[in-house]
Order: C-alpha cells, then structure tokens, then sequence
C-alpha cells in the first residue's frame, strides 16, 4: 500500500492530539519509519528514530518468548504445575493454586485476581517482591474455567524464568532476546537509562488536558506484565518478524524454536470481550490471524501488529495515554491491506430486561455500576484502585447502548467506546453474575 507515514504523524502530532509518536512497518519488502511530535512535553525536544519509548504490556508478548525458550531447553512442560517449579508461590485458595499450570501464567487462564500492585518505595519493587504478595489473592475465577487478561500470572511467568536460569530477568531479556536480535536500542534495566535518548509521557487529566507524568514508570515489582521496557519502533518490529519467522531473527540467530514459536501464535482460548481477541501465548489473536499486543502505562499507548501469512510487522509507540488516535489515519488502513476485518458494532432496536443487567461488577481494579435512568441502561465505571495518576481519578457514567445478545457498547458525550460489555453466566432468576469487558472479568457483588 502507498502511504505517507510521516505526514499522517506530523498531522496528529501537529495538532497535539498526541505529544510524540514513533511508528516502524516492515511491509515484506522494506522497513519504513516516521516519527513526530515531542518525546518531553516540558523540554520541547523532538521524538527521533533513535527515540526508546514504552512498550508497555507489548512486554508480555517479550516475556512469553523468554517462558517458552524455557520450554525449549526443557526445564519446564506447559502442562507442569506451577507449584512443581515454584513451591514457594502461595495463594488464598491452595486448591486453586493446585490447579495452575504454567500454560495459565502466560494465556490469562489462571484466574488470579491481581492486576496493578501498588508503589512502594524502590528497594520494595522487586518481581519477588510481587510473589511474596501473592498468598492474600483471590480468584476472579476458576483456574482453566474462563479467561481473564492477568498481569500477575505474566508476573509470576517471568519470575519463573528468573528463578530456573538463575539470573534477573532484566539481564534475560538483554541477553536472550536483545542482544541475540542485535537490537541495540532497547533497555529492560532502568538503570541504563542514561545511556538513552527515552520518552517522557503525558496523560489526559480530568480537564482533558495533556499533564506530563510524574511516575514515568509502573511498580517496578511488574516488570514481566510491562513496566520498564522501552525500545525503539523498529527494534520491536525486529524482534516481532523474529517471531513471525519461526522464531530466526533477521540476522540469522535462533532465538526461540519454529514449534515454540508457532504455540504462541496459536489460539488456546479466547476472552468474553472483546470476543473477537483470541489469545495465544503471550500474543493475541485478532480477524484475519492478525497477531496482536498493546500496551499502556502512565503516559503510554502503544501497538504491535504481525501478520505471520505475509511476515509484516507493524509497531506504533506513543508517550501519550490518549488510546486510539492513529487508527483511522494509520493502524487499520495497513489492517485492510493485510485482508483484516475491522469490527464494528452497531446498535440493535428493541427492549430488553435491565433487571437481568442492574448490579454492580467487580474485580480488584475495577467496579461497574449498571442502572437505569428512564428506561435507559447505563454504566457508571470507577477506578478502585490509584495506578495512573490523573488518569481514572473520577468514575465516569455511559450510556448503553445493545449491540448484541447481552452485550453493549458503552456511549459517552455521543462518541462509542471501542470496547463492549458483555454479560455472561445468568442465574436461576436470569440475572447476570458476569460482566466481561476490556479482556477481564468483572463478578456481581449486589
């Protein structure tokens, strides 16, 4: 396809939708790069294309590599207990740890109900740090009984591969996956930092305006699930076409083998909503076997793409929290390209049961608040835990509107919120005790 990256960069970027982006495509031919806008809001200076910035939770798709390379020297079997390899890692239910399987850390099946840790001083923001929490978890469900995107499970993935290889896992992800692929921009060590040109990121406070973060990082003790990682654009799409290439980088070093590889490509569940996200091992899945990861943080809305048929690979990284920005323009013109279906949703006439609906959901990060006000649903959504700063700070209230059997898309000042909510598992009495949404489970509490 024909298209001027840069200027649609330099358009958004222009007209400060977004403070800076960084955007590489290998289209199977050649690599292109654009960048635009600021990597520091307050210092003015300019995003480069030696610019690192946050992949955010991309980093999962990095940590499932370095899991499965576990699977290829085999020290671990996906189907072990994960207390075989950890008999130190505790929960609140023991009957519920006996059920995890290391293939739960890292497809989001293990139903730990723990998402964002809160921030401790440095020297308490170890990854074992996040494990010694883990006795007082609880489930959001059943181990294997449904999925639920799991930022702890990622953890515990990873402090596993630190655990057998005897090393950090900050040091693993240098020396097993950067400098195996030769991606010289790339840090997972904080630390390195000055070594860096690196992004600073802004966030939308409750004025809508864009407020540069304070904390330029999520608790460290998360590392695996996507706190610290920051690359360039084009070493990521490096590092994706190694996986999309069975698993050999572009310079000819194996770092993962065609089956490992090929596993996490594969669908092995898929979440209530978005139903259309099929998960992997580590990657998900979208329409038209689009291999997918985004990622987020304080200041940070990135994307990576791969389309393992064609072998192209496309990765947009930005140091801003405003989601979505560039899809119209960018992101879902390449998509098409690659025959991929853009889902949309459409409201569907007539009544429904809002009693089957009214209550309130919850899992640890999250409450939803379903109501009606004059025969129309709605949905107050309110942060219950403080892990973005501004961001979240107020519970906002959606309309909803019926884009399916029991599930609805969230309207807010008229524009559609790209992810619906989906109700699941009513009762005797046809209540819902499940709501999904944004990859997670949110269980009825009244």
């Amino acid at each position: 396809m024909s298209m001027d990256y840069a200027a649609v960069i330099a358009e958004v970027t222009g007209r400060g939708d977004v403070t800076g982006a960084s955007f590489a495509y290998w289209d199977g031919k050649a690599l292109h790069e654009a960048v635009g806008g600021l990597r520091n809001s307050v210092t003015k200076d300019p995003v480069t294309l030696d610019t690192l910035m946050h992949i955010g939770s991309i980093t999962k798709v990095l940590n499932a590599a370095l899991f499965m390379q576990l699977v290829d020297d085999g020290l671990v079997a996906l189907d072990d207990p994960v207390s075989r390899h950890l008999p130190e890692l505790q929960l609140a239910d023991p009957a519920a740890l006996a059920g995890i399987n290391c293939r739960m850390l890292i497809n989001h099946t293990n139903g730990i109900d723990y998402d964002v840790p809160p921030y401790r001083g440095f020297d308490e923001q170890r990854i074992v740090d996040a494990i010694d929490e883990c006795p007082g978890l609880s489930q959001i469900h059943a181990p294997g009984e449904a999925t639920a995107y799991s930022n702890i499970g990622t953890v515990i993935a990873g402090y596993m591969v630190q655990k057998l290889r005897g090393e950090s896992w900050y040091s693993l992800v240098r020396s097993r996956i950067f400098e195996p692929l030769g991606l010289s921009h790339s840090l997972a060590d904080i630390t390195e930092l000055p070594r860096f040109r690196v992004s600073v990121g802004d966030q939308v406070d409750e004025g809508g305006r864009l407020v540069q973060s304070n904390r330029p990082f999520l608790p460290l003790s998360f590392a695996p699930a996507g706190a610290t990682i920051m690359m360039t654009a084009a070493d990521l799409v490096t590092f994706a076409r190694a996986l999309v290439n069975g698993g050999l980088g572009i310079n000819g070093v194996r770092i993962l083998s065609k089956a490992s590889a090929s596993a996490m490509a594969t669908e092995t569940t898929r979440f209530i909503s978005p139903s259309s996200w099929h998960v992997g091992l580590g990657w998900m899945i979208l329409p038209g076997d689009v291999l997918f990861h985004g990622g987020g943080g304080p200041g940070v809305s990135s994307v990576l793409y791969a389309h393992a048929a064609s072998g192209k690979v496309m990765a947009l990284l930005t140091n801003c929290s405003r989601n979505g920005i560039f899809d119209a323009g960018l992101v879902e013109p390449i998509l098409s390209s690659w025959d991929a279906p853009i889902e949309a949703l459409a409201p569907i006439e007539g009544s429904i049961e809002a009693s089957a609906y009214e209550g309130s959901f919850e899992n640890q990060i999250y409450r939803f608040d379903i109501f009606s006000v004059d025969g129309q649903l709605h949905a107050r959504m309110a942060a219950r835990v403080d892990f973005y700063e501004t961001d979240n700070a107020q519970a906002t209230v959606f309309k909803l509107e019926r884009v399916g059997d029991h599930l609805f898309r969230m309207v807010l000042d008229g524009a559609a919120i790209p992810y619906p909510l989906a109700f699941v598992d009513p009762d005797a009495a046809g209540k819902m005790q499940r709501l999904g949404a944004m990859a997670r489970i949110f269980n009825r509490v009244a």
